[in-house]
């Protein structure tokens, strides 16, 4: 019995170091390859913590917190719990036109052209896009509900349910989270220095992050 308590201490004496070997080995940077343009990666902490970063022309995200290896070359991501709201309703009001005015506020008007608004109306569902000025309008009607894809954040798509009907014109602005990025579960898969697996952003099945080199 002596022996085995011996051999079982001697075990786990040796093998704890190659554990946090291998944790040194998984920790570094991981840049996307392959992608034009686009440039993102993960950086992994050897104390289990890690940073994302995406960037495409002139917007940047960002994203954080905590990566484990729960089977062998199996990487989780989780961040933060995502907020329920990513919009914020500045002003729902009543105008006498003939239009629902939706407008999308922000100092970077580059951030709100192009968002996808889908309108639910008592008669059926209306789509349009927003201009340079951030605003569409739709011919005048009770409004249920109100729908946001915004194209620069596919992750952060938004409801607005109205319990006012008479209301016709509304306001929205980004929450101050909209450009982070959030995990729940995310998995990569390392291979021979790579992290292969999705892009949270991105659209396809197979993306390769190819770990920096250090001297």
């Amino acid at each position: 019995m002596k022996k085995l308590a011996l051999l079982f201490t001697v075990l786990c004496f040796f093998s704890l170091p190659f554990y946090a070997q291998d944790q040194d080995d998984i920790s570094g940077s991981y840049f996307l390859n392959g992608v034009k343009d686009t440039h993102s990666g993960f950086r992994l902490k050897p104390n289990y913590t890690f940073t994302f970063f995406f960037s495409y022309g002139g917007l940047d995200r960002y994203g954080s917190g905590s990566w484990t290896e729960e089977k062998k070359n199996t990487i989780v991501f989780n961040s933060r719990v995502k907020p329920a709201r990513d919009f914020k309703l500045l002003t729902a009001r009543k105008i006498n036109d003939n239009f629902v005015t939706i407008q999308f506020i922000d100092d970077n008007p580059g951030l709100t052209q192009g968002i996808e608004v889908i309108l639910y109306t008592e008669r059926g569902r209306q789509k349009l896009f927003t201009g340079k000025d951030g605003i569409v309008k739709f011919p005048k009607n009770t409004v249920d509900s109100i729908q946001v894809f915004p194209p620069l954040f596919p992750d952060h798509p938004f409801t607005y349910i109205v319990s006012n009907k008479i209301q016709n014109h509304f306001e929205f602005a980004f929450e101050k989270w909209i450009k982070e990025v959030f995990f729940n579960d995310f998995t990569l898969t390392l291979n021979n220095n790579m992290l292969i697996g999705q892009h949270p952003l991105l659209t396809g099945n197979i993306y390769r992050y190819v770990k920096e080199e250090t001297d």
